[in-house]
């Protein structure tokens, strides 16, 4: 009796806690004009793919942003000749959770719904298949990896790499998805992968290929400088026969497309990842034995050249609905293994294509497409609300790791955006890049938080930093507008937490002291109390618990990874709970013990509380921006921008539950006992389809093995015995392409 009565208090928190609503519809203005997508989150290294979500006969964009690990869907808003795109978060979910580093979309199967191709961890290429149902778009794995054959009985799979992004298209002009990748030895040549499912009489969803050159083209990358040598291999041999230019590194991002449409072969734009310019190599081949014969390693040379630091990469799509593709140039060494390294805000250059039906040429319209439109810092967005000017309304402080300087060195600043709506509506303005003064302080990574310190009545700023430390900023106003005019103390109290601090200031213990909980890039959060007085706060290294609540939110999806835990403490119920972004991107949710503030752990009372995920390195804020008695969630995120959720939906703007996945279909399929113990059983309410393969994944995202077993048909089994207790999401599949996602709870 007294486990079912724990498992009745428990349940609403971890299964049918509040949904949250991404928010989009709130006005953010620069210099006066409204942005077009200002909740986006930022973009730093997107990669670009043509989709039509919504079935209009336009073609809408699939952007992955490579920093973030994030998928972001913009519907098609333009017309001929004047191109313009707009969020559609309520897409986002529809994606699949387990792309990491690139993903790219291809109809491999001319079905008219778009595929996804993925980079996995063991460096594969995934492949989910786009399905329909009704106006619904779905994915279901189909590849775990994709292999070819060669010699007699030989198999291996395809080989890329983070920063090798592949060309994924039909290059022998046979009707099949071919792929073209960097050579694994060197990175110097391209392997030929030719897809043999028209030539053996397989279906369209065949995916099955041979090496058929190891030197497609006939060049090498040089491995001195930005340049390729031509006529390097003999033609129709498996690999290099002849020349040189020597092994190099693993690094380049090939976009294949046809230079002189009516020959059908297929020429390549090259990035190289030490290089800022992008090269044009031209195939006078045949669609048999590809001779590439022209190479321009400053492309456009007729026009204003391509110079992106850092590895810019070109995505061919028509973007302004005229009828020709168009190029899209974005970074494609990410910022996430290196901050600083490459643009950061102006990510996107777009050249319209003004050629004519002979061939494609290219004249370069800036670089504002999308970005001009959206919130963005830089490198890492660390945004907060605060209400500066004490008019009742919550503004918002926006701190970064830095943004992008030619100069090699990112500049760290707070960014201010005021709240210039009504009580009940809010409405963003931006005041300016650098509140206080603090880029001159050569700081990077600002993280602020605000409270009185001093007990007298005036709102200070406290702001970590990349180093770990902590700097104080005193409220030297005498009006309700703060001012921190000077920097009160650098490294206060010399307080370190490795690196990444993340303040936020709160009296934890009740003691009517202030003190200071910080998150870190490690794997905990450490927690100062104040012992000092009302006036003079005081902390120190010994007044430490450096694994406060033993709070873990690294990701065991993708193994032990620094946290970047951002802590967030607010009382909800009458009881203390902290909220933490967190490397992965998810927001943790746990409820504060008060006896266990010096040592013990807290309870994990949700791990994807948003219900979204905004990308890596994520953060939190919370207040009530419209006074309507609910949270509102304010989330950062590695691509430098911010995401607006809410426990409820308001203001205009398309409704979404983030927390339900899309498409959720429960009404095909039955799924008992639930919860469960031993075993949990899928059975479809459709007489007429088979259940084809059904998942379990952790609240992470991660797919948790279990043994299946059934008849194959319309009823299948998963043991779980074996499964710690916790909250899953199931998904399964039928043969018609029908997804079907449940909830499910296993006990202990």
């Amino acid at each position: 009796m007294r486990k079912a009565l724990l498992f009745l208090l428990i349940l609403p928190v971890l299964v049918f806690g509040q949904q949250k609503f991404q928010i989009s519809g709130v006005q953010v203005l620069k210099s006066g004009n409204p942005l077009q997508n200002p909740w986006v989150g930022g973009l730093n290294n997107p990669v670009f793919s043509k989709i039509d979500l919504n079935q209009d006969g336009l073609m809408d964009l699939f952007v992955y942003d490579k920093a973030a690990w994030k998928a972001l869907a913009f519907l098609n808003t333009g017309s001929a000749g004047h191109p313009s795109f707009t969020y559609a978060f309520q897409y986002d979910l529809t994606f699949p959770e387990e792309l990491r580093d690139w993903a790219v979309i291809r109809d491999y199967n001319h079905d008219g719904v778009g595929d996804i191709f993925a980079l996995t961890s063991n460096s594969d290429i995934m492949v989910f298949k786009g399905y329909r149902n009704g106006s619904n778009l779905s994915y279901t794995k189909i590849y775990e990896k994709l292999n070819y054959k060669y010699g007699s009985n030989g198999t291996d799979h395809i080989w890329t790499f983070s920063d090798n992004l592949p060309v994924m298209m039909d290059i022998d002009h046979d009707g099949d998805l071919d792929i073209l990748a960097s050579d694994i030895g060197g990175g110097t040549t391209l392997n030929f992968y030719q897809n043999q499912a028209v030539e053996n009489g397989m279906s369209p969803d065949s995916l099955v290929f041979i090496d058929a050159s190891g030197c497609w083209g006939h060049f090498i990358e040089n491995s001195n400088d930005c340049g390729v040598t031509l006529a390097y291999c003999k033609t129709g041999a498996p690999g290099p026969q002849q020349g040189g230019g020597g092994a190099r590194h693993q690094g380049g991002a090939v976009e294949g497309f046809y230079y002189r449409p009516s020959t059908h072969l297929v020429s390549l734009l090259l990035a190289d990842i030490y290089c800022n310019t992008l090269k044009f190599l031209e195939n006078t081949g045949d669609t048999t034995d590809a001779v590439i014969t022209y190479a321009d390693s400053i492309f456009p040379r007729y026009d204003r050249p391509v110079n992106l630091p850092l590895f810019p990469a070109a995505f061919s799509l028509d973007a302004d609905n005229d009828g020709y593709d168009d190029l899209l140039i974005s970074p494609f060494a990410s910022n996430a293994y290196q901050p600083g390294q490459a643009e950061d805000i102006k990510v996107v250059q777009y050249y319209h294509n003004i050629g004519i039906d002979s061939i494609q040429k290219f004249h370069y319209l800036g670089d504002s497409m999308l970005t001009s439109g959206i919130v963005d810092v830089g490198t890492e967005s660390h945004p907060v609300f605060f209400d500066y000017n004490g008019d009742g309304l919550m503004d918002i402080v926006i701190g970064n790791y830095g943004q992008f300087q030619t100069s090699g060195a990112s500049k760290s600043s707070l960014s201010l955006y005021q709240n210039t709506g009504v009580d009940t509506m809010p409405k963003y303005e931006l005041v300016t890049t650098d509140w206080s003064s603090l880029s001159a302080f050569n700081i990077n990574g600002l993280y602020p938080a605000f409270g009185d310190m001093n007990g007298d009545g005036k709102i200070d700023m406290v702001v970590g930093d990349y180093t770990g430390h902590v700097s104080y900023f005193k409220n030297t106003s005498s009006t309700a507008t703060v001012s921190y005019s000077s920097m009160t103390q650098q490294n206060w109290f010399n307080l370190g937490v490795g690196q990444n601090a993340a303040p936020f200031i709160y009296d934890v213990n009740g003691d009517g002291l202030p003190d200071l909980v910080i998150g870190s890039r490690g794997n905990n959060i450490q927690y100062y109390w104040n012992f000092g007085t009302v006036s003079t706060p005081l902390f120190s290294r010994d007044s430490v618990n450096a694994f406060f609540g033993g709070i873990k939110v690294y990701d065991y999806h993708i193994g032990t990874v620094p946290g970047y835990a951002t802590p967030v403490i607010a009382r909800e119920n009458n009881a203390l709970v902290l909220y933490s972004g967190s490397q992965r991107g998810m927001t943790f949710k746990y409820a504060i013990d008060p006896d266990s503030l010096r040592k013990g752990a807290f309870q994990l009372l949700d791990s994807n509380v948003l219900g979204s995920n905004p990308g890596l390195r994520s953060t939190v804020s919370i207040a009530d921006i419209n006074h309507d008695g609910h949270n509102d969630y304010l989330s950062g995120n590695i691509r430098g921008g911010m995401t607006l959720f809410s426990d409820v939906h308001w203001g205009p703007g398309p409704i979404n539950a983030v927390n339900d996945p899309a498409p959720l279909d429960q009404m095909g399929m039955e799924v008992f006992p639930n919860p469960a113990k031993d075993k949990i059983i899928c059975r479809l309410t459709d007489d007429h389809s088979r259940l084809t393969e059904v998942h379990l994944y952790n609240m992470l995202g991660a797919m948790v093995s279990v043994p299946v077993s059934g008849d194959g048909a319309q009823m299948l089994t998963l043991s779980v015995g074996d499964v710690a207790a916790g909250v899953y999401m199931l998904q399964a599949a039928n043969d018609r392409g029908q997804i079907f996602k449940h909830k499910v709870i296993i006990l202990k």
